[in-house]
């Protein structure tokens, strides 16, 4: 490259005595590269280009010449270079930045040209230090969580300047327990370490025990962290190669989605990135083996993985056992990582809405996530072959379901020991290798169903605290024997279903139970003792069919009003015996009981049924016995 530099000489007076010629001086573009060592500039060391024009024409380019340097740096990704230009000041970077090109050197000469770059990313330099709001908020006391009460403490950048935390300017969050309703709060600077990659501010929240309006050390019973972003680019980024991943690697904050879908890619290793305002995606790298984020602290959406089958170690924020600082999440997604062992990596997560964990490879999970007591969403633990324990002992509140399904080696719910309420519903289903549902022992509220089905080794279907849901599903447990011992359940509003257990003898233990909006008991072949609804007085159905075992149904003694009555199919039934029963409203069916004398029926039917004509059958039960009283 040549730069021509043009001097035009302007006669005034005098230009014909002399032999005006034009004067043209050249001054060559020339560059100097120098190796760069292992520093901030390069991390695994590199080269520095410098550029500028040769003024002296001595044919070296001096100090004093020089107008531009780009760093060349080594990778840790074979034969891929990074180059780094400066980002003037200006619109697109009001403070200024960092353009970072990327890509194979594919002649092998140490520098990067322009044809080798794939992918460039331009971070911009964050003004500094970031304003920092916190806020105290407080929760519901829950005796699980707190053994007093409970607020929030939470914080994050003032990014509108209006001196309030608004929900998008949330970034770190800490439960404070305290039997004080006044909580003071103090900000400190964090330096560069292992709570703040980039240095920070901790927000620090007590109560003023000395009552001198100061939050001492001595009082200071939470502290969380909001870590100063340095360089940020702002949009949307797609890692699909190494390539792409070393262009990124100097940025601190993304203010957009992040979504890592490389093929190839064998590690991913950002030590630098400290948050996401958008989606963090780690998908459709089946390569992939390693994944540390040890700076991040905050994701605005979902921090989801998935899809690699080799991934053995996985760690997103501080790894230190004590005193995590907590990365905050929207949710958090692990999906089809069979070879992942251990949930340790995450300690420090907390996911605030949605909690999916399917088909990984976890055994033993007992407090990995201790810093999770609600979560607003779901909870969705699927399909992990060789998971024993579940990860959530600190869970107290799940606003939307719970599902657990197969997971074959799971024994017991031990690790949900401590959550009472559920907003949505439960589902407990085809886990091969449960035994009990005794570790919900403290679930209190279901406002939705309760399922319990198709798990093959279960025992008996307990919870000892609970005292209302929506309805409750036992179903397809091939070696369930005993429904009951809910000393607290008052109400089910929908109903209970029994269906297909064939092992079931029976359901007792229910002393609270008066309302129940219908029950449905079918194909349970041992079935003998429905002596647990002895005090339920009234339901919208009552459906008994195919057990095998059941004589009658005088266990139901308290039983006084029936919208639908419908018995069919048990081949033992010999009486009805509903002595309380005085009103059935809608249908009365009594059907195919091969032992019960028709005419206990149609004496029955005669004394309650008010229903439509049409709504009353009763056939193929023992026509010939007669009824004695």
């Amino acid at each position: 490259m040549r730069w021509t530099w043009l001097w035009l000489v302007v006669c005034v007076t005098g230009c014909d005595a002399i032999d005006l010629r034009r004067l043209v001086t050249q001054h060559e573009a020339r560059t100097r590269i120098t190796p760069e060592p292992a520093g901030p500039n390069c991390e695994h060391g590199g080269k520095a280009v410098r550029s500028g024009l040769d003024l002296d024409a001595n044919g070296v380019l001096d100090d004093a010449e020089v107008t531009g340097t780009e760093y060349v740096c080594a990778t840790l990704a074979p034969g891929v270079l990074v180059r780094t230009r400066p980002v003037p000041r200006g619109e697109a970077c009001p403070h200024g930045g960092s353009l970072s090109q990327a890509g194979t050197d594919l002649d092998g000469d140490g520098i990067l040209s322009d044809d080798e770059v794939t992918r460039e990313v331009q971070g911009c330099i964050e003004p500094e230090p970031v304003r920092v709001v916190a806020r105290v908020r407080p929760l519901t006391t829950h005796p699980y969580v707190c053994r007093y009460d409970n607020s929030l403490v939470e914080a994050g950048v003032d990014l509108n300047g209006n001196g309030v935390l608004d929900e998008d300017e949330l970034r770190a969050a800490v439960r404070l327990c305290s039997n004080s309703e006044v909580t003071l709060l103090r900000q400190r600077p964090e330096p560069v370490g292992p709570n703040c990659a980039t240095g920070g501010t901790v927000v620090e929240a007590g109560v003023d025990g000395n009552r001198n309006a100061v939050l001492d050390d001595a009082e200071v019973l939470a502290a969380t962290y909001v870590c100063q972003p340095t360089v940020t680019h702002h949009g949307t980024l797609v890692v699909e190669d190494a390539a792409d991943l070393e262009a990124l690697r100097g940025l601190s904050s993304i203010r957009g989605n992040l979504t890592i879908q490389a093929p190839d890619l064998v590690e991913l290793v950002l030590p630098g990135l400290v948050s996401v305002d958008g989606t963090l995606e780690i998908h459709g790298s089946p390569a992939l083996r390693r994944v540390e984020l040890a700076a991040l602290r905050y994701v605005e959406g979902t921090l989801s993985i998935g899809g690699s089958a080799q991934l053995t170690e996985l760690s997103v924020g501080p790894q230190a056992h004590d005193a995590l600082p907590q990365v905050r999440v929207h949710s958090l997604g692990l999906r089809a990582l069979p070879a992942l062992p251990s949930l340790a990596g995450l300690s420090a997560v907390v996911p605030l809405f949605d909690l999916a964990i399917w088909d990984t490879g976890i055994q033993s999970a007992t407090d990995t996530l201790r810093h999770v007591p609600t979560l607003h969403g779901t909870v969705s633990i699927f399909d992990n072959a060789v998971m024993e324990e579940l990860p959530l002992s600190r869970l107290a509140e799940v606003g939307g379901s719970v599902e657990i399904s197969g997971n074959p080696a799971l024994q017991s719910l031990s690790g949900l020991e401590h959550l009472s309420m559920v907003g949505g519903g439960i589902s407990i289903t085809n886990n091969g290798a449960l035994t009990s549902v005794s570790g919900l022992k403290n679930l209190m509220l279901v406002k939705n169903h309760l399922r319990v089905a198709d798990n093959p080794q279960l025992r008996d279907v307990r919870f000892e605290s609970l005292s209302s849901l929506h309805s409750l599903a036992v179903t397809g447990n091939a070696n369930l024997e005993h429904v009951g011992t809910m000393p607290s359940l008052l109400s089910v509003q929908w109903g209970i279903s029994l269906e297909d257990n064939p092992r079931l003898t029976s359901v007792t233990d229910l002393p609270e139970l008066q309302s129940l909006g219908s029950l449905s008991v079918t194909r349970n072949a041992l079935l003998t003792d429905l002596s647990g609804f002895h005090r339920v007085t009234w339901m919208s159905g009552l459906f008994v069919t195919g057990n095998d075992a059941l004589t009658d149904l005088g266990t139901l003694s308290a039983l006084h009003a029936l919208g639908t009555l419908e018995v069919r199919d048990n081949p033992a039934l010999t009486r009805l015996n509903l002595r309380a029963l005085a009103d059935v409203r809608r249908a009365f069916y009594v059907t195919g009981n091969a032992r019960l004398p028709s005419c206990w029926a149609t004496l029955l039917a005669d004394s309650t049924f008010t229903g439509p004509p049409e709504e009353r059958f009763i056939g193929d039960n023992d026509s010939h016995t007669p009824c004695q009283m």
